[in-house]
């Protein structure tokens, strides 16, 4: 299961359609695929649906971002998630209300951090996303006693080499 997946909806990041990316989880026989497209969550209703059809299980959230920088993965557990999410993402965008960096009050929701924003203490419904290129630094001691809330974290943004080139070009 991918958990951190893109689409077009992730403005200057996605270039996948959300039809392309079920469609790829379907060719690749994914039962579960979860779209966590950044600070929005328009593509998830779409998602949802093709899903279904496909007989995939959908998971839903957002990658939470303030100014280009990665604070988590939110994960919903159940509608009521959808719900926290929305009002984190709405209180900040209409509000002004500050995201929090780590242990945003979320209950029904899953929490991913990247590694460069692990807290200090880690909440029974919060993980720490592991990318290919930090695998060696398993070998901290401290990282190493948390290897129980770690999951891999592959981000899917883009499916061709051209849709990396134009990846590269909305990220300039």
């Amino acid at each position: 299961m991918f958990l951190n997946c893109h689409t077009y909806h992730s403005l200057r990041y996605g270039t996948i359609s959300v039809e392309d990316l079920v469609q790829l989880a379907a060719d690749h026989q994914l039962k579960v695929l979860a779209l966590t497209d950044i600070n929005t969550v328009t593509g998830i209703y779409q998602f949802y649906k093709l899903c279904q059809e496909k007989g995939i299980k959908p998971i839903v959230g957002v990658d939470v971002r303030v100014q280009n920088e990665q604070y988590y993965i939110c994960l919903a557990k159940n509608p009521k998630g959808i719900a926290e999410i929305n009002r984190l993402l709405t209180d900040y965008n209409c509000e002004g209300v500050e995201i929090p960096k780590t242990n945003p009050e979320l209950e029904n929701t899953f929490i991913i951090y990247p590694l460069k924003n692990v807290p200090k203490k880690l909440l029974e419904h919060e993980y720490i996303g592991i990318r290919q290129d930090e695998i060696n630094l398993l070998f901290n001691l401290e990282l190493k006693a948390l290897t129980h809330k770690m999951v891999i974290l592959q981000p899917v943004t883009f499916k061709t080499d051209e849709e990396y080139e134009l990846h590269k070009v909305l990220r300039a």
